[in-house]
Order: structure tokens, then sequence, then C-alpha cells
């Protein structure tokens, strides 16, 4: 099973999150509705929509992402489709380069759907081929992501298929995005034409008795005529099964706001019964944001290569600039074969080559053609020709090349849009533009091209850890903000920091150093410690898979014993017997054939991420039926519930599994096994004397109020841009006008090697700042750890953790080490929520 990101495992539980509110909104509005049917009331539309109130709880517990720095969440956007019923839609936004299609697959597992429709809309021809090659493959691991539920089949627009593949199959139908905007016209069009393909979903044409079933059940079908028999069109296919419906690079969609509407409209009319979007930069008219997965992320998952370095040449020709990038080349391509004598890691470094023509009647001697490129590569500067392809829409001489094995000879290859979307190379180190850079969307998406990181994991050797673009007759500065734009326009947030150039204009790399009375000495801070007889000292970083996990009791763990039956949504076959006369019509119901045998494995596999052992993960799963089936339920209702006992399994287990793990982390704080203490200095953490960071010339120095400069700042200068709210900006002035206070420090998460403290839990925990005082006289040291969160997210889960981590560690701290002083040291560590709070924060501060 193919091993998540940080940020990929946090992205689908709160998806998982969002499921479960869902069935627990869903629930409570079939009650409410119920009642009011009984009585003979009708209900509203709000009543009817159970997803906006499901969206609300997670607002409620903190759980959906902010908008920018106001610690608001994007405004809740309904669906509906045309039987008036409420779609609920959830958007992951997730930037280029961040695995859109592996979170939809692993989406679409943690549904636990073994049967039903799927359809995968992608936005252009490269995507589809691209997809359908990893979808289509059973060694893949997106393929074998959908197959844990049960056996999977693919299909196209033009793929027949029938009821039996409907009920025993997840059938999964990738779709051109084209084909469901009715802008577009003709594709869509296509799928309302009748067709025979799908005998076994529709009654015989002189039924007419089921043909009126059909559209009790399903008022929304297209008919023929006004009064017509019901279409048999693929269109109305996808209204009776009601698929789950997947928009892959969904912002290649929304253009203008109508544009967007009526794509949602068009989305809209095949009744999906979820929606799941996945978009670099998300609409907030259409787009409901329930995971936003930043710039940040990747960089910290060592997904991409960084900082992009822009270098232009101006006042010279193209053929200066190429020459240039194949210097650059070759001192990378030196690199990496030290890198592979060293370590054994293949790295072959590739450049793309924009020009401004391809095609075979349009050189002219004036623009910059692909032969003219792969002619200069070859004659002038003596490049292998075999080491140089073209792609464009006229010539692929990428087709068929696997560009990541050691038998490809490809290290030049030159286009002008081929590459734009939907190609992928981590090989890809430099972007060399000749054409002027006259076209920022070009240069948006193909420096997305250049980004991805060989292995998602860094060489170590700086020179392979980051990516080049090198222009020709522009402005460096303007380029440096084109690519800060480009990034932003492909979901990469929070990385401007990382394009810097050289040239007039461009960022540059500044020093940011320790104030001048604190540098040459050490200054340590504490890390959570776990005992290492073969670790420098005899500890080594706490880490939760070798420290924490093995100490969970699992055979203790019991299945649960209390959930929450939902209504059962089995799939049904009603029928309907009309007579002459008044007689009313008579009405059977009855389940559609499916194989609806239990299977420990299918719930085991649902802990595989969870439990480790995987006869543990079957016992639970085994007791868990067993609870069920004593409760008086049978396996057939059961089973149509799978879905949601599943989630009911994870959670209860996820939940004890942290309790486990809390108790072992308290257990070996305090027999010594786990040690918070700076006196433990081998292994703690220790303050760099400088960093080297890429300033703009329009960036501001940070301030206090009235342009008064900061006193206490542990390094100097700050920037602006290191505060993402006002409440942090306002508790750094705070820290500053604390006399007693010897240094403040704002941690910069971006950073790289920035202080981060270890919990119970697998994820880090990055404090927003550190200050620290001593007493000269009585040698007395204390140390300040915060954390600053918005009051709207007090109480939700994540804060609840960090609050319960930072007192245990408050507790446990054991200071009295830094060679700036030695005696008595205490710690403060607090999450902060609102400036009422500051005077609370720091009342042990010595006056």
């Amino acid at each position: 099973m193919m091993e998540l990101k940080e940020y990929q495992e946090q992205a689908l539980g709160a998806f998982e999150k969002w499921l479960a509110a869902l069935e627990e909104a869903r629930a409570e509005s079939e009650k409410r509705l119920a009642v009011l049917e009984d009585a003979g009331l009708s209900a509203s539309p709000e009543e009817r929509d159970f997803p906006r109130k499901a969206w609300q709880s997670l607002a409620d517990a903190g759980d959906l992402p902010q908008r920018g720095g106001d610690l608001q969440t994007w405004a809740y956007v309904p669906r509906t489709d045309d039987a008036e019923r409420p779609i609920p839609h959830a958007c992951f936004k997730v930037p280029t380069g961040g695995g859109k299609t592996l979170l939809a697959a692993a989406a679409l597992e943690r549904m636990h759907r073994s049967a039903g429709l799927v359809l995968w809309v992608v936005p252009t021809r490269a995507i589809y081929q691209q997809t359908k090659r990893a979808l289509w493959s059973r060694e893949h691991p997106y393929r074998q992501m959908l197959e844990h539920a049960g056996p999977v089949k693919m299909l196209e627009k033009e793929t027949p298929f029938t009821a039996s593949d409907l009920a025993n199959y997840l059938c999964v139908m990738l779709l051109m995005l084209p084909a469901t905007n009715r802008e577009k016209g003709k594709e869509f069009l296509r799928m309302f034409r009748d067709s025979g393909r799908y005998p076994t979903l529709f009654p015989d044409g002189d039924d007419v008795l089921s043909d009126q079933r059909l559209l009790n059940e399903h008022p929304d079908l297209e008919r023929t005529s006004a009064e017509g028999p019901v279409k048999h069109s693929l269109f109305n296919v996808f209204k009776m099964q009601r698929p789950v419906v997947v928009l892959d690079e969904a912002h290649k969609a929304y253009g203008k706001p109508d544009a967007a509407r009526e794509f949602v409209r068009s989305v809209n009319r095949f009744d999906p019964q979820l929606v799941i979007e996945l978009s670099a930069t998300p609409h907030p008219l259409v787009s409901n944001l329930l995971v936003d997965v930043s710039g940040i992320d990747l960089k910290d998952e060592e997904m991409i290569k960084l900082p992009v370095q822009v270098v232009s040449h101006t006042g010279s020709d193209w053929k200066h600039t190429l020459q240039e990038a194949a210097a650059e080349l070759e001192r990378l391509d030196a690199e990496a074969q030290s890198l592979q004598a060293g370590e054994g890691r293949y790295v072959r470094p590739i450049a793309v080559v924009r020009v401004e023509r391809t095609g075979k009647e349009q050189r002219d001697g004036e623009r910059v053609h692909a032969e003219d490129v792969r002619e200069h590569l070859t004659v002038s500067m003596a490049v292998p020709p075999d080491a140089v392809r073209v792609k464009s829409s006229e010539k692929d001489e990428l087709a068929g090349e696997d560009l990541l094995t050691p038998e490809s000879p490809v290290r030049w290859i030159i286009t002008k849009a081929a590459l734009m979307e939907g190609w992928d190379c981590a090989f890809a180190y430099l972007l060399v533009m000749l054409d002027n850079t006259k076209t920022e969307r070009a240069l948006t998406q193909l420096t997305g091209r250049v980004m991805r990181m060989p292995d998602a994991r860094r060489t170590g050797r700086q020179a392979l850890d980051q990516c080049y673009v090198y222009c020709w007759n522009a402005s460096v500065g303007a380029v440096v903000q084109q690519v800060k734009n480009g990034l932003e326009h492909e979901g990469l947030t929070g990385l401007g920091d990382d394009v810097w150039g050289k040239g007039a204009g461009a960022s540059a790399m500044r020093k940011v150093e320790r104030r001048e009375q604190f540098r040459g000495i050490d200054i340590f801070l504490p890390r959570v410690l776990h005992e290492d007889e073969s670790a420098e000292g005899g500890l080594t970083e706490l880490d939760y898979d070798r420290h924490l996990l093995p100490e969970v009791p699992w055979g203790g763990i019991a299945a649960p014993e209390e959930w929450q039956w939902a209504a059962a949504d089995a799939p049904k076959r009603e029928t309907a017997e009309v007579d002459v006369g008044d007689a009313p019509p008579s009405y059977t119901s009855e389940d559609l054939a499916v194989d609806k045998t239990l299977s420990v494995e299918w719930f085991a596999r649902r802990l595989a991420d969870i439990v480790p052992n995987p006869w543990q993960a079957a016992r639970m799963a085994q007791e868990f039926i067993g609870n069920l089936r004593s409760a008086g339920q049978s396996d057939e209702a059961i089973y149509d519930r799978r879905t949601h006992f599943a989630f009911v399994l994870r959670s209860h287990v996820q939940r004890e599994c942290d309790s486990a793990a809390q108790l072992a982390f308290r257990e070996k704080l305090s027999r010594g096994a786990l040690r918070f203490s700076l006196k433990a200095s081998g292994a703690n953490y220790s303050f760099k004397e400088f960093y080297e960071v890429p300033v703009h010339e329009s960036d501001r120095t940070f301030q206090k109020e009235y342009g008064a400069q900061l006193a206490l700042n542990l390094f100097e200068p700050v920037f602006e841009r290191e505060f993402d709210s006002d409440l942090e900006r306002a508790f750094a002035r705070y820290l500053d006008e604390k006399k007693a206070l010897q240094w403040w420090h704002r941690v910069a998460a971006r950073q790289r090697n920035e202080y981060y403290l270890r919990g119970w839990r697998r994820d880090r925990i990055y404090p927003d700042f550190i200050a620290f005082t001593a007493d000269e006289e009585y040698g007395s040291e204390q140390l300040f750890v915060f954390e600053t969160k918005g009051e709207h997210l007090k109480g939700n889960d994540d804060t609840e953790y960090k609050k319960q981590v930072l007192e245990i560690l408050e507790r446990a701290f054991d200071g009295g080490f830094m060679e700036l002083h030695d005696g008595p040291a205490k710690g403060t560590f607090r999450l902060v929520f609102s400036e009422n709070e500051f005077g609370a924060a720091l009342a042990s501060l010595q006056a």
C-alpha cells in the first residue's frame, strides 16, 4: 500500500469527519422529515438541506480551513439536483504536484463503496490519458486503493455496461470535461441520445407500466417527447444511478463566474449523490473548501524543488541564454554523477526549452523555432542528437520514452505548449524561456513542470534540491513576480519567499543574524527525547512509530459496543401494478441481487493505517460484527450500512489508540524513558547563528506601533511577511515591550530545520513564539513557548490536543542548561487565543 504523506493523511482525516457529519445530519433530517410527513406538513428546502447542517457542524468545531488571515471560513455554497435534492459537495485545494489523483482515489477508498457508479471528470486529453494509464493498471497504487472495497470495473463514455456490473462492481467512468459542460455543446449533448447500449437498465420500449414506474421513481428523467417514453440515454443512466462525481483539476472549468456556475449546473443535472472536487485554485462562488493544502505542506514533505532560481539575460541573443542554461545543466549533471557514485541514487537533469514556433512551415528566421534550437544544440554545442527531443502537437518524439530510466538519453526537451498540462517528469530541472516570456500562463504552467522532486525526497545536494528558470530579454524582477504569481495560481501558496533571481530588481538572499550580544554562543531549546542506547548521549528524538505505537496494547482494544443506527440505503427494485378502473396501484419493493456476505477482511482493511498488526485488526473487525449481530441486526442490514460502520470502527480504534499512546507518553515521562530537559543537551535543538532568506526590495521590516524599532528579537531583521495574522503581530509587539525578557523569536515553520515539539500523535507541533529571560543576580532562567490561535478554534480536537501536550511538557520541563546562563530554570508553555490573554500568558515573567 502506498505510504501517504502527512498532509495527505490530514486531508483524508478531514474527509472522513465530513462523511461522518453527513451521516449524522442525514439521519437527523430523515427523522424530522418523517415527523412532518406524518403531520401532513411539507418540508422547506432548508429542512431538507442536510449537507449544509453537516458543514455548519464542522465550522462550529473549527474543522474547516480559514480564509486568509481573517479567521473566517468560506461561505457554504449549496448544490441541488434536478429533483431538488441537496448534493453534498467538498473541495480539496491541492497544489500542482500535490497528488490530486492519489487523494481522489484515497477519498473513494475511504467511502468504502464496493458497487455503484463513479464519474471521474478530467479537464484535458493529456490528463485523461495519464489518469487512464494509472486507473486501468491493476498494478498501480491508485487502482489498488479503489479495489480495497471490492472489484472495480473501469469504463469510458462509449463502454457498454449492465445492471449486473453496477450491482457487483465499483464502476468508474472516466470523462472529459467537455462531456459534462453544457456550454461545450457537442460532447455534452451526445449523452442525451437514445442508445441501445444499456438494455438491462431500462424497461422494454413497449413496457408502458415499467416506464411509468421509472418516471415515478425518477421524475426528472429525459423523455423522447413531452408524453413519450424515457430516453435510453447515458444521461438518464447517470440520473438513475446517482453517481459519486470526482472533479479532477476542477479549476480548469472555473473561468468567468457565469462559466463556473454553468459547469456546476451541468454536473448537478447528473443527480450526483456526492461531489468531490480537487482544485489548485478553488472558486469561492462554487467550491466548498474542506481541505487547504499549501505549498509549504509540499515543501515540508520534500515533494518539490525549492528555491526557484530565476536568471535573465538581456542585451544578447537567445543563443547566449541557451548556452548559459547548458552550462548550468552540465553543473547539475556533475552533481548528479557525484550523487550516484556516493549514494547510488540516479538522477539525470533535463532542460525544458520553450520556443515561439514548432510548426513545419513556420521556420522564418525571426521567431525562435524548435528546429533552430535543435540545430544549435546538436551542431554548435555538440549535444548528441538523441539527447534532444521535440514535443509538439505535430511531433511527439517522447512517445513511449520512459524518461526516468538510466537507458533514456534525453537531456533536452523543446516545446511550445504541449507540456503545459498533464506532463510530469521529476528529472526536469531547467526551464529555458526563449519566447521573450510574453505569455504569463505559459511561464506559470511550465514552471510547475520542473518543480517535482525526484522520489519525493531531497538529495542533500543544494544544486539538485532546487530548480531553475532561464529567460531571454526579460526583466528578472518581472519574471520573479510572474513566477510568484504563477505559484499562487497553481495553488502553491506560501512559497513567494522561495523564488529569487539574479539581476536588478530581483529578490536577493539576505542573511538574518542573531543580535550581536547573542552571537557565538550556544542557545538550546528542549526536544522531547527518548532513551536510546545506540544514540550519542543515550537519547534520540521521540518517534511515534518506533517509541509509542509499539506500546499500544492492541489486544486490549475491544470493538465498539455503542453506535447510532442510520437509515439503510440498500439498492432496491420497486414495481407497481396498475389495474383498470379506480383500483389503486399495487406497489412492491425488493432488494437487488447483490451478494451481501459480510467480510471480516473488508472491515479489517479499513484499519490498516491505524493498526500495524493485521491479526489484531481482523480480531477487532470480527468482534465488531459480532456486537452488531448481538444487537439483533442481520448481516444484510449490516452490509447495507457497512460504510457507516467502518467509520464507527475506525473512529473508535483511533480514539483508543490515541488514549493508549497518551498513557504510554505519560508513563515514559514519569519513569524517565522520555525526557524534556535542556540538561540532556546532546540531542536538543540548537539555534543557528544565521538564516539566509530571499528578500525582495518591496519587503517591509516588522516594527512596533508608530514605526518604533524592535528591541528584543533574537534574529534581526524580522519581516512583515513572517506573520500570518493580526493576533501574531500584536503578540510580537507585546513581547517586545517586556523589558524583563532577554529575547524572543518568531518560529517560521516554513523555514527548514525550525523548532517543533512532539506529543503522542504522529504530527509535529510548531509553536509560534519562543522567548527567554534570566535573572543575572539569582541565576534563574525561564523559557516561554507560545502558540497563538483564534478564539474560534477553542475547544476543537487539535486545539485540545495541543493544550494537553503543552501542559504536560510544562510540568515535565527540566531546564538549567544554556551556555548563556546556568542555573535553576522553569518553562511556560501556553496557547494564546486573544489579546486579552497576553498578560496571563506572561504572568510568571519576573519584573
